[in-house]
C-alpha cells in the first residue's frame, strides 16, 4: 500500500496534508457540470421533469443546501429540474433569502404536515407543482419522484400526475464525478486525515467513546464540514459485532478502538474511512493481530483489483475471500460509492445478491473498499476502509492515513 502503509509513532491533527483550498474551488462550476450531468441522465431516460426531495438530489440540482438534518426528515424543500433549463427550487419561506444567493428561481414552499388539514395544504402545493411543470414547458403528465409523503402523492393524483421513480437516473448521473467534485473531494480528504489524527492523539485508557466521538465532530466542524451521519466510535468488547455507536464506556488499556467517519464534510461531500487503534502503551494479543492482518491483506489485495471496465459482478467474483471464521459476520457490502452522501452503485460478498451487477468499474468514480474481520461471540472486531479514486491505472488512495504498525506485528 505504498508511503501510507503504517505509521511509526503517533500523527497529530495537523499533518500538512495537501489538498485545494477552499479558494481553489469553483464553485459556480460544480453546480453547473453536476446540472449537465442530470440533465443528460434525464434525456437518456425519457424524463421531462423531475422533483427532489431528498436533499442530496436537491443539492446535486440547485448547488443549495439549508437546514439539512431538518430537511431531511420533513417535507420542507424541494427542486423542480427540467430536462433541459434551470431548475425551481421550492424553498422554506424562511430561508428564501439564502438560497436566492445560488438559485436563479427560488419560490415558497407550501408545506403541508403538522397542519390540521394536510389534504388541503397538500392539494394547494400540487397545483403549484403542476403550474410550475407548465411554465417549465413539460407536456408529459409524467414526474420522476424521489420521494413524497402520503398527502402529496393524493394530491398530485388528483391532478393526473403519474408518478415514476428516479432511481436509474440519479444514479447515472451521480456514479461518475466531475473534475470539480474531484477537487471539492480532495479538500475534504485534508479534512479526513485531519480527523483521524485528531481522534488516534485523543485514544487513551481513561477516554470515552463519547469524548472521541465529539473530538472527530469538533476536528469536522472546525474544518468546515457539516455533520455525522453515524456515531461509529466504539471499543473493546463493543467492536464486536460491528455495528455498535458511542457510548459511555471508558476505553481500557489494550482494547481495539476503531472509528469510522462516516462525515458530510464541506459543501455537502462525503468523508467515509474507517480505521482500528489499539489503546496504550501495550503489546497487541496474537488475536488482534491475526484480525487485524487479515483486514489489511483484503483491503490491500482489493484496492488492486480494481479495474476501469470490468462490471461489477465481476469484479465481486475476483475479490479477496474472507476467511472462513469472520464471513457470518462480513460486512454488509465490500464496496459502495461516495459523493454526496453514501451512494450507489456498489458490490455485495459473492456469495451475495449484487445490486448493480451489469454496471462497469468507470474511471471517476469514487469508491469505499470496508471491511470488517470479527469472530462470532469474540470479545473484539477490526473495521477498515478506505476511500479511493478509480483512474485509468487503477485506485489512488484519497485519504490514506497510516495502518498501525503494532498491530501488523511490525512493532
Amino acid at each position: 500500500m505504498g508511503k501510507r502503509d503504517a505509521r511509526n509513532g503517533r500523527r497529530g491533527p495537523g499533518d500538512g496534508f495537501p489538498g485545494p483550498s477552499v479558494n481553489e474551488l469553483d464553485l459556480p462550476k460544480l453546480r453547473r457540470e453536476r446540472l449537465e450531468r442530470l440533465q443528460a441522465a434525464m434525456r437518456v431516460h425519457g424524463a421531462e421533469v423531475c422533483l427532489f426531495f431528498n436533499q442530496g438530489n436537491v443539492r446535486y440540482a440547485t448547488g443549495s443546501a439549508i437546514m439539512t438534518v431538518y430537511s431531511m426528515s420533513a417535507f420542507v424543500r424541494c427542486a423542480l429540474v427540467p430536462a433541459s433549463g434551470r431548475p425551481i427550487l421550492f424553498e422554506h419561506p424562511g430561508s428564501l433569502h439564502v438560497s436566492r444567493r445560488i438559485v436563479e428561481d427560488v419560490r415558497p414552499m407550501t408545506a403541508w404536515e403538522w397542519t390540521d388539514d394536510p389534504s388541503a395544504e397538500a392539494t394547494r402545493w400540487a397545483k403549484e407543482i403542476v403550474q410550475a411543470m407548465r411554465e417549465l414547458g413539460v407536456t408529459a403528465r409524467r414526474l420522476f419522484v424521489d420521494a413524497l409523503g402520503t398527502a402529496a402523492f393524493l394530491a398530485l393524483g388528483r391532478e393526473g400526475i403519474k408518478l415514476v421513480d428516479p432511481g436509474r437516473i440519479i444514479l447515472d448521473a451521480r456514479e461518475v464525478k466531475t473534475p470539480e467534485e474531484l477537487r471539492l473531494m480532495e479538500h475534504n480528504a485534508a479534512i479526513g486525515m485531519k480527523m483521524l489524527g485528531a481522534f488516534e492523539a485523543a485514544v487513551a485508557p481513561g477516554v470515552r467513546e463519547r469524548e472521541l466521538l465529539a473530538v472527530i465532530t469538533d476536528t469536522l466542524l472546525r474544518e468546515g464540514g457539516e455533520y455525522l451521519i453515524t456515531r461509529a466510535c466504539v471499543s473493546g468488547p463493543n467492536t464486536n459485532p460491528w455495528n455498535l455507536e458511542a457510548g459511555d464506556r471508558a476505553l481500557e488499556r489494550g482494547d481495539l478502538v476503531f472509528v469510522d467517519t462516516d462525515a458530510v464534510g464541506y459543501e455537502g461531500y462525503f468523508i467515509d474511512v474507517s480505521r482500528t487503534f489499539l489503546c496504550g502503551v501495550t503489546a497487541a494479543t496474537p488475536a488482534q493481530r491475526e484480525m487485524y492482518r487479515a483486514a489489511y491483506d483484503w483491503l490491500a489485495r482489493a484496492t488492486e483489483a480494481l479495474e476501469p471496465g470490468i462490471t461489477l459482478a465481476d469484479l465481486a467474483s475476483r475479490m479477496p475471500r474472507l476467511p472462513g471464521k469472520y464471513l457470518s459476520q462480513r460486512y454488509e457490502t465490500m464496496v459502495h460509492c461516495a459523493g454526496l452522501a453514501d451512494e450507489g452503485p456498489s458490490i455485495n460478498y459473492p456469495q451475495d445478491q449484487q445490486p448493480n451487477g451489469a454496471r462497469p468499474l468507470r474511471e471517476g468514480m469514487v469508491l469505499c473498499l470496508e471491511v470488517y474481520v470479527g469472530e462470532p461471540g469474540g470479545r473484539e472486531g477490526v473495521k477498515l476502509e478506505d476511500q479511493v479514486l478509480v483512474t485509468a491505472g487503477g485506485a489512488r488512495v484519497l485519504i490514506p492515513y497510516p495502518f498501525c504498525d503494532t498491530l501488523l506485528g511490525r512493532k
